[in-house]
């Protein structure tokens, strides 16, 4: 059958969806490769992103190349081998646990599970730009919450931000970018007076490189009867950020709502199998977060011989205080250091790095202080 062009042409304005206009996509780290045109540095320390340092596990590794001779198969959906490891290391049963594709996918299906226009969501600020990602996709108000003097999550405060319209209410432990925590006590605190019909979602991605006198484990709390959520990813501590594999601990009622919205096959083969081998390689996971409390202990020390404020971390960062943001981010570059900075604001994630990369990290502060492009 003929038909006829009728020479409407598509308004794109109208045609994408009106909540998409504002938003502005995710900025990632500086890539090596921009950065040569304005470095004199041979070498490059990327240390802008939260990555390790290190490749993933020898085991992984192994797991991963034999994983990858049966690519030509789609992977297990329901990622049972994973789950299984998962419910035995982390004592819970396996119908609490959904794997995705990184914890961030994780958020956003929650987001799409549970949100709607006049639903608010509180989280401390400045904290994962997803959170308040997870409002502007779904329409849902957000309510940011200022951290406390010491730049931690301030829980009194933000159960004082709980309405009747609060739906969810998201905590980073330790928190990104400023690498702090709060206490076991303030958490409980919180989970006593925090309303029964309120999602709580604790965010734990850099749960491995808490010191074990500090660590707050939000997964002591889940019965699986409370509304809490706790979400930990192979991206961090098990160097698998490329891999993207993360998961999370809910109720069953919500961990079937995500199974109904997720993509069918959302976690690839090679990472399913490179998870599952890490999280049993206990030893190596020791050494390899003793090497970045020793990084992190470096770096923070440096900044107290040179004047240089910090807000005291528990991850594999440090947000360091910057007067001048914008000169200190581009003077590192030009030394081949390659932080990230957070517009305006006055400071600077600096990543933990191999040892050498620390060294380099320290020695190119030094400069910048020496030279006055610091302050």
């Amino acid at each position: 059958m003929e038909t006829k062009n009728t020479a409407r042409n598509i308004n794109w304005a109208t045609f994408i969806n009106a909540r998409v206009h504002p938003m502005r996509p995710y900025k990632p780290g500086l890539r090596e490769e921009q950065v040569r045109d304005i470095t004199d540095a041979c070498e490059l320390v990327k240390i802008s992103s939260n990555e390790s340092p290190f490749p993933p596990f020898t085991t992984a590794l192994a797991a991963g190349e034999r994983a990858l001779r049966t690519a030509n198969r789609y992977p297990d959906g329901g990622a049972h081998e994973l789950k299984t490891a998962l419910s035995a290391r982390l004592d819970v049963d396996e119908a609490y646990i959904v794997v995705g594709n990184g914890s961030n996918e994780l958020l956003m299906l929650l987001a799409y599970a549970t949100l709607g226009v006049g639903d608010e969501v509180v989280y401390g600020w400045p904290s994962f730009i997803v959170y308040p990602l997870m409002c502007e996709l779904t329409g849902a108000t957000a309510v940011p919450v200022a951290l406390n003097e010491r730049e931690e999550y301030d829980l009194d405060a933000m159960r004082e931000a709980i309405t009747e319209r609060t739906k969810i209410v998201v905590l980073c432990n330790p928190n990104n970018p400023t690498g702090t925590i709060y206490t076991r006590e303030a958490f409980a605190a919180f989970m006593d007076t925090v309303p029964r019909d309120v999602l709580v979602v604790v965010d734990e991605a850099y749960f491995e490189f808490v010191a074990a006198d500090a660590e707050t484990n939000a997964l002591e709390w889940f019965d699986g009867e409370r509304p809490l959520v706790v979400l930990r990813t192979f991206s961090k501590a098990y160097a698998m950020a490329g891999m993207r594999c993360g998961y999370g601990v809910m109720p069953v009622a919500l961990a079937e709502a995500l199974g109904k919205i997720r993509a069918p096959f959302n976690v690839n083969v090679a990472a399913q199998a490179m998870a599952t081998a890490a999280l049993a390689d206990n030893a190596e996971l020791a050494r390899r977060t003793t090497v970045n409390a020793e990084g992190r202990r470096r770096i923070e020390e440096a900044c107290e011989q040179l004047g240089i404020t910090y807000a005291a971390s528990q991850a594999n960062f440090v947000w360091v205080h910057a007067p001048r943001p914008q000169g200190a981010f581009q003077a590192l570059l030009k030394k081949g250091i390659i932080v990230r900075d957070f517009g305006d604001t006055p400071a600077l994630r600096i990543g933990v790095g191999s040892p050498d990369e620390v060294t380099r990290t320290i020695a190119a502060l030094e400069a910048l202080v020496e030279e006055g492009t610091w302050s």
